[in-house]
This record gives structure tokens, sequence and C-alpha cells, in this order.
């Protein structure tokens, strides 16, 4: 038999039936404490529950009934199992404990090895498994009676054939069980147990019915409840006079968890069937209980490690921000180190000119001085004359320093991060004074703006976006010309590489509205399909190492996408080389008007 070794508590059982007992619960190895009345069972409950409890009828200061009671008002205590002593068989007696929460009750008059049979099949494990079981919902007891004509169940309990439906399924019906009749072993389809058939919670059996093998049908049980993890309950009843010391010993290893003789009062018989369903309906909660406990501490440990995870997720997405945000500022001041240099360059020119002319205006004012206190009106006037042609080319000069400050100062006053009313062209118009030194003579710039002057934008969105496509442009075609010329038969390009900036509005796909368009397309080298999609991805680039970041465009798409709008890239059919396509909302003056900007 299988059985769960523990601790069984006495209580109030007197000196030789408790001596008797225990000398045989001893070789089965059950430990033994004792309890002289129901206070010291309860008082016992702070340092350890017992695994089954034995109890005389009447204690010293409370009857068997109420301790059972007790016991099952608190889930801690509800699943312990009660077996009562009595001195003598009295049906209604007994069916009173076993109704108050008891488990069985035995007379003291009886064979002990009764006993110790039954309290080792209260004791069994069965391993049940409560994932697998049905959830915690209320339902009606399951009880399936295994017997046919000729049987002891069939005529029961007056031994007259009551038709169809033996009394005891009716009674049983009657007290609120959902019991079926087999009277065929094989209908019970114990195997289905894995395809969600729906197995009872006890089975009564006749062991006595000459249609079947009722000890066959126990093993059946056990070894189906052994492989199934379920802990169905099995009754068996005998032909009155019966029940002897062997046949008891062959039912309990058969699996049987408790036995009866057909001469059983009725209501003490259906007493005993609804202990057996409560054992097993209490077994399913406490184990419900000790999954969803084990459940939860399984979810509280992966939460902890979620949040330690996303802790350290967090820890490593802020230094790769920071990481991104050094990257990104990089770029800006290598963009601007090579704009700085460009318009270097493009001081040095007027100044160097200012400069070599400065001498010739000091030798011709000097020469008209002379001159002058020689009486010399015709020398003086040349000297004059030349001197102010210098003077007129230098002030060319100084008015492209001019532009170029005026343009810095305009281009450092802009706020990247504000939304204001822009003037796209003049903005446009600033960009491209700034990048002049790396157009230069032999890429030309169209512009062909359609669409209103005004945009309410990021000045980012021409400053940073415009900017950094027409740069990349224009290092596309220069990249291109080098290879031409690098290559065998091919002639240097004869015409004249273009950079073309379109701007127009189209409606918009919803409400009605519209889109402001920027369109930057060259006659550079274009962009294959299948890297058209990464051109936008941090740090990819096309340039050699140490040319590019890969930030330039991802910058720009980020700041289209503050805008609410979209960023393409496609190749020009009319230019051949690449174009990219700006889509922004806009907003009508009475929109604008509005809000708040600046």
């Amino acid at each position: 038999m299988d059985f769960l070794s523990c601790t069984i508590l006495f209580a109030g059982v007197d000196t030789a039936c408790e001596q008797r007992l225990v000398a045989e619960l001893d070789k089965h190895g059950l430990g033994v404490r004792i309890a002289a009345d129901g206070r010291s069972v309860f008082a016992g409950f702070d340092t350890e529950l017992p695994g089954l409890l034995v109890v005389q009828d009447h204690l010293p200061d409370m009857s068997a009934a109420q301790l059972c009671q007790r016991l099952r008002l608190t889930s801690a205590t509800r699943g312990i199992p009660v077996v009562v002593l009595v001195s003598e068989h009295n049906a209604a007696h007994e069916q009173e404990i076993l109704e108050r929460g008891a488990d069985a009750c035995f007379c003291t008059t009886d064979d002990p090895v009764f006993l110790i049979f039954r309290i080792c099949a209260l004791l069994r494990e069965f391993g049940d498994d409560p994932a697998e079981r049905e959830g915690a919902v209320f339902r009606q007891p399951r009880v399936s009676v295994v017997t046919a004509p000729g049987g002891v169940l069939w005529a029961w309990p007056n031994g007259a054939d009551v038709g169809k439906t033996p009394r005891i399924v009716q009674m049983l019906r009657h007290n609120g069980e959902d019991a079926t009749l087999v009277d065929d072993p094989d209908r019970l389809e114990l195997s289905n147990v894995t395809a969600g058939r729906i197995q009872p919670d006890c089975i009564v059996v006749d062991l006595s019915c000459p249609a079947f093998n009722g000890l066959a049908l126990a093993q059946t049980v056990s070894a189906f409840r052994r492989r199934s993890r379920q802990c169905t309950r099995v009754l068996g009843v005998v032909e009155h006079g019966q029940i002897s010391a062997e046949k008891i010993r062959l039912a309990f290893n058969a699996g049987v968890d408790d036995l009866a003789d057909s001469d059983i009062a009725p209501d003490l018989l259906i007493a005993r069937i609804s202990s057996l369903v409560r054992r097993k309906t209490l077994q399913d909660e406490a184990r419900r209980e000790e999954a969803h406990i084990e459940s939860a501490r399984a979810r509280m440990a992966l939460a902890d490690a979620l949040r330690r995870v996303n802790a350290d997720l967090a820890a490593a997405n802020r230094k790769l921000i920071d990481a991104q945000v050094k990257l990104v500022q990089s770029a800006k001041m290598a963009s601007l180190g090579e704009l700085a240099a460009g318009i270097a360059h493009e001081f040095n020119n007027p100044l160097a000119f200012v400069l070599a002319h400065e001498n010739t205006v000091k030798r011709s004012m000097t020469q008209a001085l002379q001159a002058v206190r020689q009486g010399d009106t015709v020398v003086a006037e040349a000297a004059l004359t030349k001197g102010a042609e210098r003077l007129a080319s230098s002030l060319v000069g100084l008015s492209r320093l001019r532009e170029l400050v005026a343009s810095l100062r305009r281009f450092s006053r802009l706020e990247e991060g504000e939304f204001r009313r822009l003037d796209v062209p003049d903005a446009i118009a600033m960009v491209l004074t700034l990048l002049a030194p790396k157009l230069g003579q032999e890429i030309a710039v169209e512009c062909q703006l359609e669409a209103p002057p005004e945009l309410v934008c990021q000045a980012a969105l021409v400053n940073q976006v415009v900017m950094n496509i027409v740069s990349n442009a224009a290092d596309a075609i220069l990249e291109k010309r080098e290879l031409d010329r690098k290559q065998a038969g091919v002639p240097p390009a004869r015409h004249k590489d273009r950079i073309l900036l379109a701007s127009f509005l189209e409606p918009a796909e919803v409400n009605g509205a519209e889109n402001y368009v920027l369109q930057i397309s060259d006659t550079g080298p274009g962009v294959p399909k299948a890297l058209q999609e990464r051109v936008f991805e941090p740090f990819f680039t096309t340039k050699p190492v140490g040319s590019g970041t890969g930030l330039g465009l991802a910058t720009a798409y980020g700041v289209v996408q503050a805008h609410g709008g979209s960023i393409v890239i496609t190749n020009s059919e009319a230019l051949g080389g690449a174009c990219f396509t700006i889509r922004v909302p806009y907003k009508t003056g009475e929109e604008r008007r509005g809000e708040h900007v600046i």
C-alpha cells in the first residue's frame, strides 16, 4: 500500500486500545502522539500539524463531532483526516459523526486490522497534480455505482429488485450527488481521462456481484489513479457476514479506501460515501492552494528577475543614449568643422584681395600727395583714380565678408527645438551661402520654390535637414566625378552637375489637409534600391572609413518625424541621381493664428 509516513495524534483513547493500535501502527512506520483532550489537540497545532487524528467519541471537554466541526472551519486544519472511535455500533450516531466532518468511524470491539487498513487508506498519497484538474468552482460530487443484476447493491437494501435504477443510486441523487449506475466495469472508461473525460470522485463497487470481479476492478482503479495522478476514492460493499481479516487485507491491498457490509443502514452508507467524497474534495482544494502559492512565488521571483533585467536594460539604454548624444554631437562638430573650413576659405579670398590692394592704395595716395605738393594735377588725378579703383575692388570683397557674417549670425540664432514662422526661401539661401565653398563652380544649385514662403516649423528642418541632404548630394557628385576621372576611357564630364531644390503643396491623405513638400534631387550616382531603406539607419554610410559618421541622414529622419512628417529616398528620373522627398503638415494662415508660435 502507498501512504505517506507521518505522525498520528491520538486524543482521549483509553490506554488498552491505544497500546494495541500503536503497536500495529508502528509496524507501518507511523509515529504516534498522545493528547488527553480536545484542548490539548488544538494547542499542539501551534507547533506541528498531525497527518491524521484518532479521536475517542467522547472527550473530557468536547465531543468528537464538535472537534471535527471546529477542524473543518479553519483552512490549516481542514484537510486533516479524522477517525472517530465508538464503543458500540449505532448507525444514527455514526452518521451524525460523519456528517459533522469525520472521515471514518470505528468500533473498538471490531478487528483492529480493519482500522489499520482504514488509516493507511486515508493516508494514501496519489500525487495529484491540481494544475491538471478542474478549477476551484462548485460542482456536484460525482459518484459511480458499479453493480449488476445478482449483486448485493442491485437489490439493496431490502433484497427486493426495485427496477432498473438501484435504490442506492436514487438515494445518492436525493442527497445531492451526481450518481451514475454502471452495470459493466468497462463503461467506466478510465483510460479516457487524458482526453478530458470527467472522472468520478468516488466509485462504489459491488464486491459480491457475480457479473464481474470486484477486486480486479478495484485494482484497475488503483492502477488508473497512480497513472493519472488522480485520487478517486473507492468504497467496496460485500455481502453480509463476509467481512473477515483476509477479506479486509485483499480489499485494501487491491485499492479499496473503505469497506462496508451490505447490512449497513442506508443513511450510514450514504454518509460514508459522502465522507470519501469530502476527503477527496479537501485534498483537491489543499493541493490547488499549494499550487497557487507556488505559482505566486514563481511569479514573484519572475517579477523580481524582470525588474532586475529592466533596471539593467534601463542603465544600458541610458549609457547608449549618452553615447549616441556624444556621437551626434561629434557628427555636428565634424560638419561644423567642414563648414568652418569652407567659410574660412571664403573669408581668406576677399581678405587676401583687400590686403593685396592695401599697398597699392597706399602708394597711390602717396603719389597723389607728392604730385599735389609739386603742383602736378595730372599725376595726382591718375594716382587717385587708381587708388579709387583698388578701393572699389576691396569693397566687393568686404561686401562678400559682410554677407557671410550675416548668414552665420542668422544661422547661429536659430533654435532647433522651437517651432517658428520660417521664411523657407531665405533659410535655403542662407544654407546655400554657407555651403558655397563645397559646391564650388562645378555644381549648380537650382531652386524651384512654388510653395508658400512661410512655414511654421523648426529651423532644423532647413538648416540641418536640407543642409545635410545638399551636402551629401555634393559629396556624391564629387565622388562620381573623381571616379569617372580614374576610369580609363571615360572622359571628364562636360556638363555642369546640378542640385535641384523644389517646394510645392500637395493634398494630404486625410481630412482634406495639405502637405508642404521639399524635394531635393541631384545628378549624382543615385542610391541602389537595396540600400534605400537603410540610408536613414544610424551609423549607416557608404562613404569610405573616416569620411562620414552615418548620423547625418538619421538626424534628418528624426527632425522630420518630430514634425509628424515623412522622408523617403528614390532615384530621380529627370536628373538620374538621388531624390529626397520631405513631407510635413502644412497649416493655413487661419490655423496658424490660433497657435502660439515665435
